[in-house]
């Protein structure tokens, strides 16, 4: 059986349950999950787990991901991307390109969003899409993200009263692209949405790597595969040597931390992963009611691990 992540070029029209279902009938197998939606409309790294990696889609979806998203001035929609309905209009034939720069550059690493009312966010028990297409409007929660790089990549054009322009972004789990688009319009004071976005990477796992699952279908399969270990590389590694650390790990047990640390540069990391013969035992973290002592995050099953 494989193990790991196939990151999948997710072609347009296709949801992330669509991109599941279509794998779990090419690999034959039913263990099979991704690490967060991506909408129809958007394109590009769709990290999919399978087997024993199926263990680490939430450790997955809290690392960084990249973008570029296409920003359109002058048009708003209730969605804040092209699917939606209009909503509002502006004149941005006074904008000048270092206007617009200067609004891009501008935004700070730790940025406040407000969540899009076209999301799955719940607000008192109900997602806020629901509210929406009812035509209810309820107070939207508001939520601070990290930018980590955000820069315009493409020339600005102009043209039928708007304004286009890519910029790729590197940021958080939990950042709506299209309301940083719409921010970007606010910053300029005119309505804007996201017209067109790509994700360009995912959990570490770049565009040039990912493949169409029209290619998945014809290689061999394992080829395609991400192993576990390099999707925990940023992770201090420890290699279990000790038959009794290696038994007490293999069967989930909590570990004392002066026992099995130091090789680790790091003592405050927030994952430790364990190995032995250079395959993945489990990851492991800091125990938080117990500060000498690590608890068990994900095991993975060493036999089945190394077939």
């Amino acid at each position: 059986m494989l193990h790991g992540v196939i990151p999948i070029d997710k072609p347009r029209g296709m949801t992330s349950h669509d991109v599941v279902f279509k794998m779990r009938k090419i690999l034959g197998i039913k263990k099979v999950g991704h690490t967060g939606t991506l909408d129809p409309e958007v394109t590009g790294v769709l990290p999919i787990c399978i087997g024993e990696g199926t263990k680490l889609t939430e450790y997955m979806q809290a690392k960084e991901k990249s973008y570029i998203a296409r920003v359109t001035l002058g048009l708003s929609t209730d969605t804040e991307d092209q699917t939606g309905t209009v909503t509002g209009t502006s004149d941005v034939s006074e904008l000048t390109d270092d206007d617009i720069d200067s609004v891009v550059t501008s935004f700070p690493s730790d940025y406040e969003q407000q969540v899009p009312m076209y999301s799955s966010v719940k607000v008192n028990g109900r997602k806020l899409y629901e509210y929406a297409r009812e035509g209810e409007t309820v107070e939207r929660p508001r939520r601070t993200v990290k930018i980590y790089s955000l820069e315009r990549v493409s020339e600005i054009t102009r043209r039928d009263g708007l304004i286009h322009f890519d910029v790729e972004a590197s940021c958080s789990k939990g950042t709506y692209m299209r309301t940083l688009a719409v921010d970007i319009g606010r910053g300029l004071d005119v309505h804007a949405h996201m017209s067109k976005l790509v994700r360009t990477s995912s959990c570490g796992i770049s565009i040039d790597r990912a493949i169409t699952l029209e290619d998945l279908q014809d290689m061999d399969h394992r080829k395609a595969v991400v192993p576990l270990l390099e999707i925990l590389k940023d992770a201090p590694l420890v290699d279990i040597m000790d038959a009794e650390f290696l038994f007490r790990i293999q069967n989930g047990q909590k570990m004392p931390k002066s026992d099995i640390m130091d090789s680790v540069e790091d003592d405050e990391a927030e994952y430790v992963v364990f190995t032995h013969g250079g395959r993945p035992l489990g990851v492991y973290y800091p125990h938080p009611d117990k500060p000498g002592e690590m608890k068990p995050y994900q095991m993975f099953n060493i036999q089945e691990a190394m077939k």
